[in-house]
């Protein structure tokens, strides 16, 4: 789904979505007294769409306050944005594809390189959880 698609369904929720010019390094934000998603209007679309996914989880999470990105909010919601966002067979397509070109890989998937990122960690973790319950 496009950004602008994204944009479209979210109409009719109790939630608001806007633009704003916010600070630097601030993508998206959400306030949970106020039921509003604020995202960067200068973001790329493929940017938006991620920053979007991601803060409408925080919504639906009813997640208040900003947390740093280690926090296990944080955590919790980039590791549900690339499964969203993610879709394993394309994934392995793309990577025949591009090799291990990231930026590539993420623009064949119409996602950041973050999210990207945050989902082949998810992998690695995964992989590693089964050696050792495997293994022992």
């Amino acid at each position: 789904m496009t950004y602008g698609a994204m944009r479209r369904a979210v109409i009719g929720l109790p939630v608001t979505v806007s633009s704003a010019i916010l600070p630097a390094g601030l993508w998206g934000c959400y306030d949970d007294e106020t039921h509003v998603i604020l995202i960067d209007r200068r973001l790329t679309y493929t940017a938006k769409r991620c920053t979007l996914v991601h803060e409408l989880l925080h919504w639906r999470h009813g997640d208040t306050g900003c947390a740093n990105n280690s926090s296990k909010v944080e955590i919790r919601t980039r590791r549900q944005t690339a499964l969203l966002l993610i879709d394993p067979a394309e994934l392995a397509l793309a990577e025949r594809m591009y090799d291990d070109d990231l930026w590539s890989i993420a623009e064949e998937l119409n996602v950041t390189t973050q999210v990207l990122t945050d989902y082949r960690a998810m992998l690695n973790t995964s992989r590693i959880k089964e050696r050792f319950f495997i293994n022992a």
